[in-house]
């Protein structure tokens, strides 16, 4: 069990650690000399083999709530520490807030140095600090002075640890790190709370944000020599493979080599009931996470309903845009403070680790988010695969929840899912759905093919991105290309030069009609170094100008030629191979020109301006000023697939 001091500076915590376990945590020179806790202490209580209490000593002084917060993420139980001479102080107060915005759920209470005041006053102060703690917590009575009442608390804490659950080794390892030092014969240590899984000597671990792969050569848990690690345990870890000055207090040391780390989190955010002021939308704050420190901006999802400002013990869903990426999991609790570092602005816990730009909260967003926050897994994914019916991507699922591929597998289990869904992939990806809501997705598609067939007989299909467009209210977009993909194998719908069609449909367009396009199409496919207007093409061809208008109108409808700006025409063909010309450029160029794709296409000016507005449009690139990048590199693959 894992056990951190709580309270105002000079009110006795480190005393206490120190007649539980014998440790003087105040180990540096500059805090014996000035009688003041700085650092974060360490200290060990060993009942027996299978039972221990670690202590973490924690600063009180309001310089050091920093400390104070990287200390007590992950810990098993407060000791709320009350000097009876004094009573509950300013830092008192600030300390059970950032618990209880951290989920902390256990307490105890100690009132020391009772041997400077009579009897009630030390009832006095058990009263008000139980009152401000809205609960009936134990208390016990210490003398820092001889050591007397010390043995009942040793007593009751070896007892909560003996009841204490064990934690789950399920999910990879995890630990963030609140120390790294280098010790003489012994090399690189990193300290930290493990907060999942477990470790063993020898494992390979993978130091984030920066993803460098470390080997774990010993293990110290609970400050004994061990050769595992697991969650709920102070571990050391003897790393190789890393120097001391690639580690930054917070970083974290996790398992899996596919973990990602984000600059967005989704979260469920309650502010301090302590807070004298409102707090705007994107407003600069401090987030602590773990034992990390970051700079943030605080981005109210809500706001068209909830307002742009939060007030005292507001609670809402927000999104933390914070100033370089970070790794976390789905339900990690965090503390903001304001840009200054003075004030604890609230806290709360991680929804999403993974979350993209969203400037409008949609409904289908908000309920993601909603059933994100539920308690486990399971019922998560029962929220969102049955009750709402959504596609979920499983391989950022289980890394946002931090689950092995057996753990997802007993949580399907015991979700009772198992039979009620169906798996896919799709680009590299897993995803599950409710076999319910593919069944559906492949009716609403095959209706939508007939409804066009229906309505344009004379055209070969739908063209697949328009398909997509009139599906996406019903159906997710993932969903839309691998039912695309099944229909097609099953041979109940045709895909051909980008079209849709049902399987076997033949076009009701007149011989005249079909002789005009081809003539019309070999035309184009002669242009190699420029995209043609309406005019070049009634200059070049011996048609009526409006037959060759009437007939790229229709082709535009059909998806056989595309319209770039209100001019220009291109094949469908030549524009999959533009496309294919941009991604292979931007292998080699991320950030690129319209004078770079002018050249590497052996395009005119406005052909390569138009060309890249279309690409913009459609999301396959994106501008950045002056430059561009490519924004989805498969999109090509999906929107102009041949067949």
């Amino acid at each position: 069990m894992l056990v951190a001091t709580a309270g105002h500076v000079d009110h006795g915590k480190t005393s206490v650690v120190k007649h539980l376990s014998g440790v003087d945590t105040d180990s540096l020179e500059e805090e014996r000399r000035r009688g003041l806790t700085i650092n974060l202490g360490y200290a060990y209580l060993h009942a027996d083999a299978d039972t221990s209490v670690g202590f973490i000593d924690v600063p009180g002084h309001s310089r050091f709530i920093n400390t104070m917060i990287a200390g007590v993420s992950g810990i098993d139980l407060a000791l709320i520490v009350v000097a009876a001479d004094e009573g509950p102080m300013p830092q008192t107060m600030e300390h059970l807030d950032v618990l209880r915005l951290l989920g902390i759920g256990q307490y105890a209470i100690v009132i020391t140095h009772i041997d400077r005041v009579e009897r009630p006053r030390v009832v006095q102060v058990t009263e008000a600090l139980q009152s401000a703690m809205g609960m009936q917590w134990p208390v016990f009575q210490v003398n820092n002075i001889d050591g007397s009442g010390v043995d009942d608390l040793k007593s009751y804490l070896l007892q909560m640890a003996v009841e204490q659950s064990a934690k789950s080794r399920e999910g990879y390892f995890r630990l963030s790190i609140d120390r790294s030092f280098l010790l003489n014969g012994i090399g690189l240590v990193a300290t930290g709370t493990a907060m999942s899984g477990s470790v063993s000597e020898g494992d390979k671990l993978f130091l984030l944000p920066g993803h460098r792969e470390v080997r774990v050569r010993a293990i110290h848990s609970q400050n004994q020599k061990s050769a595992t690690g697991q969650a709920g345990q102070r571990c050391a870890l003897q790393l190789a493979g890393i120097e001391r000055s690639q580690i930054n207090r917070g970083d974290w040391l996790h398992a899996s080599a596919q973990t990602q780390v984000s600059n967005r989190l989704d979260v469920r955010l309650e502010m301090s009931d302590r807070l004298s002021f409102k707090v705007r939308h994107l407003c600069p704050v401090k987030l602590y996470i773990g034992a990390k420190l970051q700079p943030a901006k605080l981005y109210l999802l809500e706001r068209q309903t909830e307002g742009n400002l939060l007030e005292a013990g507001s609670r809402v869903l927000a999104q933390l845009i914070i100033d370089s990426p970070i790794s976390c999991c789905r339900g990690d609790r965090f503390i903001l403070r304001d840009s200054s570092e003075s004030t604890t602005l609230g806290g709360g816990i991680v929804l999403d680790p993974h979350a993209g730009y969203s400037p409008k909260l949609s409904d289908k967003g908000k309920n993601y988010l909603l059933a994100m926050e539920l308690p486990t897994p399971q019922e998560t994914l029962q929220k969102l695969l049955i009750d709402q019916q959504q596609t979920v991507n499983l391989s950022q699922f289980k890394q946002a929840c931090n689950l092995q591929d057996v753990d997802l597998a007993a949580v399907l289990q015991q979700a009772d899912l198992l039979d009620k869904t169906k798996a896919f992939s799709l680009r590299g990806q897993e995803y599950l759905v409710a076999k319910q809501y593919w069944e559906n997705a492949e009716k609403v598609m095959v209706d939508a093919v007939q409804g066009w067939h229906k309505e344009n007989p004379a055209a070969e299909g739908i063209q697949s991105g328009a398909l997509l467009a009139g599906l996406l209210p019903v159906t997710d977009k993932s969903l839309y290309w691998r039912v695309l993909d099944n229909l097609v194998e099953r041979a109940v719908l045709s895909r051909s030069n980008g079209c849709i069609s049902l399987e076997g449909f033949r076009s009701q367009r007149s011989a005249e009609e079909r002789h005009h396009w081809q003539l019309i199409e070999e035309a184009l496919s002669h242009y190699s170094h420029q995209i043609p207007t309406l005019a070049d093409l009634q200059n070049d061809l011996l048609l009526d100008d409006k037959t060759v208008e009437g007939v790229l109108q229709r082709a535009v409808v059909d998806g056989r030629v595309f319209r770039l700006g209100a001019k220009r025409f291109v094949l469908f063909q030549q524009l999959s191979r533009f496309a294919q010309g941009v991604n292979q450029f931007a292998i080699a160029k991320p950030r690129f020109s319209v004078v770079d794709i002018k050249n590497h296409l052996q395009l005119g000016r406005n052909s390569s301006v138009e060309l890249l507005e279309y690409f913009d449009l459609i999301g396959f690139t994106r501008r950045h000023g002056q430059s561009r990048a490519v924004l989805d590199a498969t999109l090509p693959d999906r929107i102009f697939t041949m067949k």
